[in-house]
């Protein structure tokens, strides 16, 4: 089973067109959607928000998608998502022998976006789901990457990845961690002891993520 994963789409519509024509060229019809959907001046509108997801998730209406919001996305956007039977937020989802944890937004930024989590609170409700996982291996779908990784590093090379995803990822070694959120570090990978860690990237700028699953758990990440 392969699953296209997109990221930090920002309102570029074009980039959705590219990625679609992308997956029906390679017959993959499932998609992994890590949030950030909105345009960088529309995400201060809830309504604009909300529409701008709406969009992209009737863009997409003939694949098979899972969604959770990213810190631009408002946290109604959890509603849209229920609204079009997509939502992986604060969910687990059990594809054939492993399963799929979800939790969106990201920790405190300096631009007041809409969809912000305190560390704690992070670490909290990543702890329960991942302890309520019944599958041996699981993957972690997030919009934050780890702390201290190649997937959270900025132009200037200053980590700002979430402590809290570092420690849970330290604590219960998921197979997989996917994660965005630092556009300059996309198309980047690591690792956190056996756990591949990779920043998919943002759709805006056409980089994506293929989901490999057949026995074993591969990603490859690219731009289209």
């Amino acid at each position: 089973m392969k699953i296209i994963c997109i990221a930090d789409i920002h309102g570029n519509r074009e980039a959705i067109k590219n990625v679609k024509e992308f997956a029906i060229s390679r017959g993959i019809e499932r998609f992994i959607i890590l949030g950030d959907f909105p345009g960088y001046e529309s995400f201060k509108d809830e309504g604009e928000n909300l529409e701008e997801i709406k969009d992209v998730l009737n863009m997409l209406k003939n694949f098979k998608v899972l969604a959770i919001p990213g810190n631009c996305d408002h946290p109604r956007a959890v509603d849209v998502f229920n609204e079009f039977n997509v939502n992986l937020h604060e969910k687990i989802i059990v594809m054939d022998d492993l399963s799929l944890v979800g939790l969106g937004g990201s920790t405190p930024t300096p631009f007041g976006t809409p969809f912000e989590i305190g560390e704690e609170e992070i670490y909290n409700k990543l702890k329960k789901l991942i302890e309520s996982v019944e599958t041996d291996r699981f993957i972690l779908a997030l919009h934050n990457p780890p702390f201290n990784t190649e997937c959270d590093a900025t132009a200037d090379g200053v980590h700002i990845g979430s402590v809290s995803i570092r420690k849970i990822v330290e604590e219960f070694q998921p197979s997989l961690v996917l994660s965005s959120h630092v556009h300059e570090s996309g198309g980047k990978t690591d690792k956190i002891g056996n756990s591949v860690i990779a920043n998919i990237g943002p759709l805006m700028h056409n980089r994506i993520g293929i989901l490999d699953i057949n026995g074993d758990i591969k990603i490859e990440l690219m731009k289209i």
